[in-house]
């Protein structure tokens, strides 16, 4: 009994002592609890007051998004932009210097003088700038290029020269190279082997690839332009800003009938459509069918990127590039883009601009381009008179001097002359009265009547 008593004793003593640091643990478990919620609640009455009612200070998570837009800006500054915003607008060059073309051969002008890519680039880079840059600066010029046409130093400095915006950028790797699967030696088996690799690497990236490059830049909005296409009056209008006021996602200067479109294209661009009837509106494939060759002359664009970037324009886009007809058959850019344009764009979001004089005209590099075309006569383009940018008499004496240059050739056939047009049949034939592509002109002319600059 003495042993059972103490034991029962000890026992008794243990539990007493064991509830001790419980209630201990307890205690200053509900005494740190009771600190977090203070902490939480000064911390909210902080932010509140602060930043909570009024819109001009951002909050925690703008900060959080401007930091990553202020790290993605200042990765792509160049060392003239240091200190400022980086445009979400650019124009675009793919040039190549030098007196040879890959597809066209020795460059010459209509006087049979040798002119290299650096002549036509510095004159359209100065027209460019007079008509247009100077007045509205605040945007980038990127100046493409590949490593077997690159410019040298001395190049880029006299280009550079006040001009801040503009910037040179080598295209390599994945941006300008043979699909997976084919091969150089391919090239003599491709329609239309005269056009080098090189002019399919182009067609490939202005049709396919540069939405993606530029988009992971931080641009927006793109304005193409080539090195031998010329403005020869004024802009009197941010472009950019035009184009997202009036809420439009594509725009071009000249209309063309373009049946060039490569072997097969027709059926792929048909079966898309039977696969995917949901992509847009019975309407347009209507319309896209009623002549699906109606085009824009995209050697001047301009357009919302993120348009073909996004189904269902993207989806096409990879269909096309997947099945390599760029290469095989010299499906061109021109047409990729009008078809995904006129497919899936309302016309009311298409921009046909009239308002300035554009050039963009090639010669015939060959002893005969066709049956009426002869060596140095325009062979495609020519020049739009803008609406509204010279008067009669100031377009008669420029037209003067667009056909002097002509005058030792025999290209009566090849070269016209009107009141709002001069040079080959391919761009003239489009303001035809009678012409394939006059119904499709009009439509986009009455959906943007109203629209203002």
């Amino acid at each position: 009994m003495k042993h059972q008593s103490l034991a029962n004793a000890k026992s008794k003593r243990s539990k007493k002592y064991c509830r001790m640091p419980s209630l201990l643990l307890c205690i200053l478990f509900f005494f740190m609890l009771f600190i977090a919620c203070f902490q939480v609640y000064i911390f909210h009455s902080h932010t509140t007051l602060n930043y909570g009612n009024d819109p001009d200070v951002p909050t925690q998570k703008d900060d959080r998004e401007n930091n990553a837009q202020l790290q993605s800006s200042n990765q792509r500054q160049s060392p003239t932009q240091s200190k400022k915003t980086q445009p979400t607008d650019v124009i675009v060059y793919l040039a190549q210097f030098g007196k040879y073309h890959t597809s066209y051969g020795f460059q010459q002008n209509s006087n049979k003088e040798s002119i290299t890519g650096l002549s036509k680039l510095n004159k359209s880079l100065e027209l460019l700038y007079r008509n247009y840059v100077d007045s509205f600066p605040s945007c980038d010029i990127l100046i493409f290029f590949d490593s077997d046409h690159a410019p040298d130093n001395e190049t880029m400095v006299e280009l550079r020269r006040d001009r801040p915006q503009l910037q040179f950028r080598e295209l390599k790797g994945k941006w300008w190279e043979l699909p997976h699967g084919l091969k150089p030696i391919d090239r003599f088996q491709w329609n239309r082997p005269a056009f080098s690799i090189g002019y399919r690497h182009m067609i490939r990236w202005f049709a396919i690839l540069i939405w993606k490059y530029l988009w992971d830049e931080g641009y927006s909005h793109v304005m193409r332009i080539d090195d031998d296409s010329y403005l020869h009056s004024k802009i009197k209008y941010n472009i950019f800003d035009f184009m997202r006021r009036n809420n439009k996602r594509y725009g071009f200067r000249m209309p063309v009938l373009e049946e060039a479109v490569g072997v097969g294209y027709d059926v792929i661009i048909d079966e898309f459509l039977n696969v995917n009837p949901n992509t847009t509106s019975q309407d347009l494939i209507d319309t896209f069918r009623k002549e699906r060759y109606v085009g824009f002359y995209n050697n001047w664009f301009i357009a919302d990127i993120s348009f073909f970037l996004t189904p269902p324009a993207s989806l096409l886009l990879d269909l096309i590039d997947q099945i390599d007809i760029i290469y095989t058959q010299r499906t061109g850019d021109l047409v990729i883009h009008s078809t995904v344009v006129r497919l899936f764009l309302n016309p009311n979001q298409i921009q046909w601009f009239r308002d300035f004089t554009y050039e963009h005209m090639t010669l015939c590099r060959k002893e005969k381009c066709g049956a009426w075309v002869t060596n140095g006569c325009p062979q495609n383009g020519g020049i739009s008179r803008g609406i509204g940018a010279h008067t009669d008499e100031e377009w008669m004496e420029f037209s003067r001097k667009v056909t002097d240059r002509f005058k030792d050739k025999t290209c009566i056939a090849s070269l016209t002359a009107g009141i709002d047009f001069i040079g080959a049949e391919d761009i003239r034939y489009c303001s035809k009265i009678y012409s394939r592509c006059r119904f499709y002109m009009e439509m986009l002319i009455n959906q943007t009547a109203n629209t203002t600059n």
